[in-house]
């Protein structure tokens, strides 16, 4: 019931912003989540089975959710956490590598959002999600926690002025460690 609960209100959470891009306004919405849970072995990590599962909701957590972009960054765990919903929309996907400067990974996040006249999904990591939400014209959020995985962030960005965003959940909720 719960997690039919969730769909529920995520669709209508993204009615409005979606329903005004398609309509041709001079906006769009950006979706961004953390890559979802990762082995804890090696540089590159494979995604857990808990966070295959993870990646495996977005189809389902966002099926009213016209995209036409995915972004992930050169690290498995990124592009594992996108491959089902690139897989089931047929999605072009772009790889924006994350290096030492994080301000030039930002910005060229920033830039190919820009150039995509429809909606994007970006998978991110837990120190890229605010800066990236930041340079958006977003609100300012705290970086997520190391064990945070759950976060999904609508964010609806128009043509001039601040973007409006919505923070809610997707998935089993991450576990909690003290």
């Amino acid at each position: 019931m719960l997690k039919l609960l969730s769909y529920a209100l995520i669709s209508l959470l993204l009615y409005q912003p979606l329903a005004e891009a398609n309509q041709g306004s001079e906006g769009k919405t950006v979706i961004l989540v953390r890559h979802a849970e990762k082995a804890t072995n090696g540089r590159d990590p494979s995604l857990t089975e808990q966070g295959k599962i993870r990646a495996q909701a977005l189809i389902e957590t966002l099926a009213n959710t016209p995209l036409s972009l995915a972004i992930a960054t050169q690290y498995r765990r990124t592009q594992e956490t996108l491959a089902p919903i690139i897989s089931a929309r047929q999605l072009p996907v772009t790889i924006v590598n994350a290096g030492p400067d994080l301000a030039a990974h930002i910005k060229a996040i920033v830039e190919r959002v820009n150039q995509e006249e429809g909606n994007v999904i970006i998978a991110g990591h837990s120190n890229t999600l605010a800066p990236i939400i930041d340079a958006l014209k977003g609100p300012k959020i705290p970086q997520l926690k190391e064990n945070e995985y759950n976060h999904l962030y609508i964010l609806s960005v128009p043509q001039n002025g601040p973007s409006s965003l919505i923070k809610t959940q997707y998935g089993a909720s991450s576990a909690i460690t003290h």
